[in-house]
């Protein structure tokens, strides 16, 4: 193997390479692309989703023992 063997093997190897990202250049594009729409639409969508969470949270129920016979409304010691 001499050195000009070489060369041409390492040139292959980047012409190869380079060859593959052109190829999936647009796949990767898409995804990227993708991500970003993913990203706004989140900051678009947050004050809906903070919104449904604050309307399907129900309130605490009175848990005072006024209503069991024989207790009255003060508050206990």
């Amino acid at each position: 193997m001499d050195s000009g063997m070489i060369l041409g093997f390492s040139f292959g190897y980047l012409v190869t390479i380079a060859g593959v990202f052109l190829l999936y250049s647009p796949v990767i594009a898409m995804v990227l692309v993708l991500l970003v729409v993913v990203g706004i639409l989140k900051v678009v969508l947050l004050p809906f989703a903070v919104l449904i969470r604050k309307l399907r949270r129900r309130p605490e129920p009175d848990m005072g023992g006024h209503w069991l016979p024989g207790t009255s409304e003060r508050a206990p010691e």
